[in-house]
């Protein structure tokens, strides 16, 4: 092949791959990197949503799995847990400093602290003042906390709150927000691991 021929054919070969490699670079798409200071202060201003999840929980006596339908407007949330085919067992309502829970077999209880009543009554140790925001991911604004890992995007992926500790497992992309679909929180031989199904966010006028 004499040179003419050979300058021909490599270039050939390199537009070859310059066109298989262009629309290889066009489709790939990567989320954004996320700026955590405005991140957090957007998601602890979130004031309502509404989430379907499951809770898979562990601590030292047994093991649960609890179906949750959880919606926050303002400081007010109510909290449906359902059973395994999706029937209401209880529905915790409240705001700070007051709370209730119903069951589906008309038994009524109140009281001022929404940890210590589901606790108590449902045997559950979950930390509903906390995982407001936890399950937004993001720490409560009223304590403490460390950011021990950012992802790759700039979004937690560990956090410690109150002896908690938080992991983001893994986010999805929801009414222009990047929120947790697999999430767990765990303290001493607690853990609960949650995977949400579903957000509702406010339409962005």
């Amino acid at each position: 092949m004499n040179s003419s021929l050979k300058i021909i054919a490599i270039s050939a070969v390199l537009w070859l791959v310059a066109s298989c490699a262009g629309p290889q670079s066009a489709l790939r798409t990567e989320a954004p990197v996320v700026d955590w200071s405005t991140h957090l202060e957007q998601m602890q201003a979130l004031s309502e949503w509404q989430a379907q999840m499951v809770i898979y929980g562990q601590d030292r006596a047994e093991k649960f799995k609890l179906r949750l339908l959880w919606e926050q407007q303002g400081d007010r949330y109510q909290i449906k847990i359902k059973d395994f085919i999706g029937r209401t067992v209880a529905v915790l309502e409240g705001v700070p400093g007051q709370v209730s829970l119903k069951t589906s077999k008309g038994q009524h209880y109140q009281g001022e602290d929404a940890d210590q009543l589901i606790e108590e009554l449902l045997n559950l140790p979950i930390r509903i003042s906390g995982m407001r925001y936890w399950l937004l991911g993001v720490p409560a604004p009223a304590s403490a906390y460390q950011l021990l890992q950012v992802s790759a995007d700039g979004l937690a992926a560990k956090i410690e709150q109150q002896g908690w500790q938080l992991k983001y497992l893994a986010y999805s992309q929801q009414s222009g927000q990047r929120l947790p679909s697999q999430a767990e929180f765990s303290i001493d031989e607690v853990r609960l691991r949650a995977e949400i199904s579903q957000w509702q966010l406010p339409a962005v006028e």
